[in-house]
C-alpha cells in the first residue's frame, strides 16, 4: 500500500458504533473526503464534519475565521479549582505572561453541551504568524491559573511539542483548525478481540491508511467481575482483565522448574474480563498469565512474555510466579487496632531494613533483611522508635517491588504487584511466607501502640511492566503517538482514573486493610493519582476503616495538588513548610512565614490543622543535617555546634507547629548520609546507626522529650482537630528586623485557662521581643535550646529585662507553660 503522510493524521473509536477520522490539514474542498473503511471501496458511512470544538476539546484551540478560540474542558483537569482561581492562556504570542490583572487573556466559563468550558476568542493576527496572505508556522501556548500555576498538557493531546528546557507546552497548528475532523459511523461494532480496523483514503489509485486506534473510548471500560483468584465449588476462577486481547491462556505449575505445567484457555466473560476455570483446588499452586493480542504503539502484546497477575496475593519474586491463594484461608489478624485520631500523631517515617539492619537484638542474617527482624526489633523492650516516643510510623513502601536481587537494597517505589508484600522481605516466598510475616510485623507496631501508615505507589509501576503487557492504552497517560508520558520521573504514569485501574488500587488497598491491619496510606507522587480518585478512595477506605489515615504527597513533575485537597479528608505533605523551616533556623528567612507555618498553614493550605504534615525530612534528597551542616563538603557525620544547635530549634518548632509532626528516623541522634544526595540503593548510608544515640544522646534526649510533651495534657493545646478561633494564638515581633518570634497559644482562652508561652531566636545576636501588655507572671519556664524539664528548669532561664521587652539569647528558644 502506498501511503502518504499528508492526508490521514490519525482515526479512533469514539465508541463502539462510532469514530473519529483527523486529516493531516482543513478540508477545504466542496463534498467530503474520499474514506473508507478498512481495504474496501465503501464510503464510510454517515461520514460528516465534526464541531470545531471536538478538535478544541483535545487540543486547546479551534479556529474560525479570523479568531483563534483557546478552549478547556474543566473536566480534563480534575486537579484545578478553576471557577475559584481562573484560567488564563500564555505563550509566544504574550511573552508567556497573560498579565493576571487584565482579561485580555482570561478565560470566562461557559456550559456547553452540559460540560463547563473556558473559552477565550483572539483575532489571529495577535497569536499567529503571518507570512504574507498565509498563516505559517506552530505557535507554542499553555494554559495557567490565575494563581500561577501552569496545566500540564492533557495526554494524548495531538498537539505537543516540548521547549529547549523539557516543558510540554500545545502549540497552534496553521493548517489544523479544527476543519479537519469528520465522524463516521464503522461498517462493523468495535470487537476488542478482533484484528485491527482501519481508515484507507482512496482517491485516483492512490491509498492511504491508518489503523483505528482505542481512543478515550476504552478508558471507559468496566467490569463487574472480581478480578484474581476465586475459589468454588472444587474449582479455581482465573480472571484478568485485558480488554484488547485476543487471547489469554493460563499457565498453572507446582514445580517451580515448571516442569508440571498445564495450560488453560481463557474465554471472555465481559468486554474487559477473561477467565479460566481450573476444575480442581490449586491452593498454593504457582502460575502465569500468557496474553496476546494486535500489537502496535499503544498495546505491545507478547504471546510469549509470561504475565504477573495483578491481583496475586503473593509472588515468588518482582518477576513472578504468581501464587494461587485462596482469600478464605489467608490468616486475618485476631483483633482491630484504633490509631490515635489525626490531631494526636506523631509519625516517623522508615524503612524496614534501615530499622532492622543494625537493630542490636540477636537475629539472623537472613531476618535482619526483611520483616521478622524488624519485627522481633520492635518486640525488643529497647525498641528505637518506641523509646523516642512517637505513636506512628510510616513505612517507605512494602508491596513488591522490582529489586531482582533477596539482598539487594531498594527502597521500593518501583512496585509491581500491589497486594503481594514484598518478597525480598520474607523468609521463604515461595511459601507465600511474606504474608503471615507482614502481618507479624504490623502486629508487634500494634503491640506497642504505634499506627502503621504504608507508603504506597499508584503513579508508576517498576519493571518489568506487566500492566503495558496487558493492555498499555488502558492502564497508562499516553502521547498521540502510544509513547508512556513520564510525569513520574520512572518512566511511566499510571492512568488511575480508568475504572479498573481505580479498581486495582483500591481493592488492593482494602486488602492492605483487611489483611494486615494497616492504619493508613501515604500516597506517593499523589497529583498523577489525582484528586477525584483521591477523593473516592477516600469514602471507599472508610467503609473499610473508618479510622483509616490517608496523607497524600501533592505533587510531582507534572503539578501540585494542595490547593485542591483542601476539601477533602486527606492530609498532605507540607513541602512549603520542610523548605521554610531549613531556611528560618539558618536565619534566612522573616517571621511572618513562621507564623503561617506554626499556625498549621490555616487560611491557605489547609482547611483544618491535621490536614497538614509538618515535616523537614523524608528519605528523598539529602537528610536534614547534610543540608544545613556548615561543613564545606554537606557531610554532617560530625556535626558542629551550629548544626546541633540549629537541630534543636527546628524540632522545637516542629513541635509546636499545628498539624501533624513528621520526622524521619535518626533525626533525633543526628543521622548523616555522608553528604549524599539520592541514596535510593545506598543501604550501607540509609541503614540507622544506633550508636549515634550514645554520642549524640542530648540531642537525643532533647527530641524525646519535646515530644513526650507534644503528646501530654499541655501539648493538647497544639493537637486541635478544628480549626481554632480568631485570637487562639497571638504573635510578638522582635525590632531592628531580627527574625524572632514569640507565640502565646490559647490566647483567647477557647481551650480553658491553660496558656503556652513559645520562643525562637534564629540570629546568631540576642534579639528583643516587644512584650506589649502581655506578662509572663505565673508562668513555668519549662525549656530552652538544650533542656526540657516538665517541671521546670532549674538553671538560667529568660528574663524580661525591660517593662515591655524579652531578651532572647543567640540561636535560642524557649517554652512557658501556665
Amino acid at each position: 500500500m502506498t501511503r502518504n503522510p499528508h492526508k490521514i493524521f490519525s482515526a479512533r473509536w469514539t465508541g463502539p458504533n462510532s469514530g473519529l477520522v483527523s486529516l493531516t490539514s482543513d478540508w477545504t474542498k466542496a463534498g467530503l473526503p474520499p474514506l473508507c473503511w478498512d481495504d474496501t471501496r465503501e464510503q464510510l458511512k454517515d461520514l460528516r464534519k465534526a464541531p470545531p470544538l471536538v478538535f478544541g476539546d483535545a487540543s486547546g484551540y479551534y479556529t474560525q475565521d479570523a479568531w483563534v478560540t483557546f478552549c478547556i474542558r474543566a473536566s480534563r483537569y480534575p486537579n484545578f479549582d478553576l471557577a475559584r482561581s481562573g484560567v488564563y492562556v500564555a505563550g509566544e504570542f504574550n511573552a508567556w505572561n497573560p498579565n493576571f490583572n487584565s482579561k485580555a487573556w482570561r478565560l470566562e466559563e461557559a456550559i456547553i453541551g452540559g460540560q463547563d468550558y473556558y473559552l477565550l476568542s483572539v483575532q489571529k493576527d495577535l497569536c499567529m504568524k503571518k507570512d504574507g496572505r498565509d498563516w505559517r508556522g506552530k505557535v507554542a501556548f499553555k494554559f495557567v491559573t490565575g494563581r500561577g500555576e501552569w496545566m500540564e498538557v492533557p495526554s494524548g493531546a495531538p498537539n505537543v511539542t516540548q521547549d529547549e528546557h523539557g516543558n510540554h507546552n500545545l502549540y497552534i497548528h496553521p493548517r489544523r483548525s479544527g476543519h479537519h475532523q469528520f465522524f463516521f459511523t464503522p461498517h462493523e461494532e468495535l470487537d476488542p478481540s478482533a484484528g485491527p480496523s482501519s481508515v484507507t483514503w482512496l482517491e485516483d489509485g492512490f491509498r492511504e491508511g491508518v489503523l483505528m486506534m482505542p481512543g478515550e473510548y476504552l478508558h471507559e471500560v468496566d467490569s463487574r467481575y472480581e478480578q484474581g483468584v476465586h475459589f468454588v465449588s472444587g474449582n479455581a476462577l482465573f480472571r484478568i482483565f485485558a480488554p484488547r486481547a485476543s487471547a489469554v491462556t493460563l499457565s498453572l505449575f507446582r514445580k517451580l522448574d515448571q516442569s508440571d505445567r498445564a495450560l488453560f484457555d481463557a474465554v471472555r466473560i465481559d468486554p474487559g474480563t477473561w477467565e479460566a476455570v481450573v476444575p480442581f483446588d490449586c491452593h498454593g499452586a504457582y502460575y502465569y498469565y500468557f496474553i496476546d493480542g494486535e500489537r502496535d504503539a499503544f498495546s505491545p502484546f507478547d504471546p510469549a512474555f509470561p504475565i504477573l497477575d495483578p491481583y496475586a496475593l503473593a509472588c515468588v519474586g518482582p518477576t513472578g510466579p504468581a501464587i494461587a491463594l485462596d482469600k478464605n484461608r489467608v490468616k486475618k489478624p485476631a483483633a482491630r487496632f484504633t490509631p490515635p485520631s489525626w490531631h494526636d500523631l506523631v509519625i516517623a517515617e522508615a524503612h524496614v531494613r534501615d530499622l532492622a539492619a543494625n537493630a542490636p537484638v540477636k537475629i539472623s542474617a537472613d531476618e535482619r533483611l526483611g520483616f521478622t527482624g524488624l519485627a522481633k526489633w520492635v518486640r525488643s523492650p529497647d525498641f528505637y522508635l518506641s523509646k523516642l516516643g512517637v505513636n506512628a510510623v510510616e513505612l517507605q513502601p512494602v508491596q513488591q517491588h522490582d529489586e531482582p536481587l533477596k539482598d539487594g537494597y531498594h527502597w521500593g517505589y518501583m512496585t509491581n504487584n500491589y497486594f503481594s508484600p514484598a518478597s525480598q522481605y520474607a523468609l521463604n516466598p515461595e511459601k507465600a511466607s511474606q504474608i503471615d510475616e507482614l502481618r507479624d510485623l504490623v502486629a508487634a507496631f500494634h503491640e506497642r501502640g504505634l499506627a502503621v501508615i504504608l507508603d504506597v505507589v499508584y503513579n508508576h509501576v517498576g519493571e518489568p511492566n506487566f500492566l503495558q503487557y496487558i493492555d498499555k492504552h488502558y492502564y497508562f497517560d499516553l502521547s498521540a503517538e502510544g509513547a508512556f508520558m513520564n510525569w513520574s520521573g520512572c518512566g511511566n504514569t499510571l492512568n488511575c482514573a480508568t475504572p479498573m485501574a481505580y479498581k486495582l488500587m483500591e481493592r488492593s488497598l482494602a486488602w492492605f486493610v483487611e489483611a494486615f491491619d494497616v492504619d493508613g496510606f501515604r500516597f506517593d507522587l499523589a497529583d498523577l493519582v489525582g484528586v477525584e480518585p483521591l477523593k473516592k478512595l477516600e469514602k471507599d477506605l472508610k467503609l473499610v476503616k473508618p479510622s483509616i489515615i490517608l496523607i497524600a504527597e501533592p505533587w510531582s513533575f507534572k503539578g501540585h495538588i494542595g490547593l485542591a485537597l483542601k476539601d477533602s479528608g486527606l492530609a498532605s505533605w507540607n513541602d512549603g513548610y520542610r523548605e521554610y523551616v531549613r531556611k528560618y533556623v539558618l536565619g534566612q528567612e522573616n517571621p511572618d512565614g513562621l507564623k503561617y507555618f506554626i499556625n498549621g498553614s490555616l487560611g491557605h493550605l489547609s482547611a483544618w490543622p491535621a490536614q497538614s504534615v509538618n515535616y523537614v525530612e523524608s528519605h528523598d534528597d539529602m537528610c536534614w543535617l547534610d543540608r544545613i551542616t556548615t561543613n564545606d563538603d554537606g557531610d554532617g557525620t560530625i556535626p558542629s555546634c551550629y548544626d546541633r544547635r540549629r537541630t534543636h530549634l527546628m524540632v522545637a518548632i516542629l513541635m509546636m507547629s499545628l498539624g501533624i509532626p513528621m520526622l524521619s528516623a535518626g533525626q533525633d541522634f543526628l543521622r548523616s548520609k555522608g553528604g549524599q544526595h539520592n541514596t535510593y540503593k545506598r543501604g550501607d548510608l540509609n541503614a540507622l546507626d544506633y550508636r549515634r544515640i550514645r554520642q549524640f544522646s542530648g540531642t537525643h534526649e532533647y527530641f524525646r522529650k519535646w515530644i513526650g510533651f507534644r503528646r501530654s495534657h499541655f501539648g493538647r493545646l497544639l493537637r486541635l482537630m478544628d480549626p481554632p478561633e480568631d485570637g487562639y494564638l497571638r504573635f510578638f515581633s522582635a525590632e531592628n528586623g531580627c527574625p524572632a518570634l514569640g507565640v502565646l497559644f490559647n490566647a483567647n482562652g477557647e481551650q480553658g485557662w491553660e496558656r503556652l508561652f513559645f520562643v525562637v531566636n534564629p540570629c546568631g545576636i540576642p534579639c528583643s521581643l516587644d512584650m506589649g501588655d502581655f506578662s509572663l507572671d505565673g508562668f513555668t519556664q519549662v525549656a530552652d535550646a538544650e533542656c526540657f524539664d516538665l517541671s521546670g528548669l532549674k538553671g538560667a532561664q529568660l528574663l524580661r529585662i525591660q517593662d515591655c521587652q524579652l531578651e532572647i539569647p543567640a540561636q535560642n528558644c524557649a517554652l512557658w507553660v501556665l
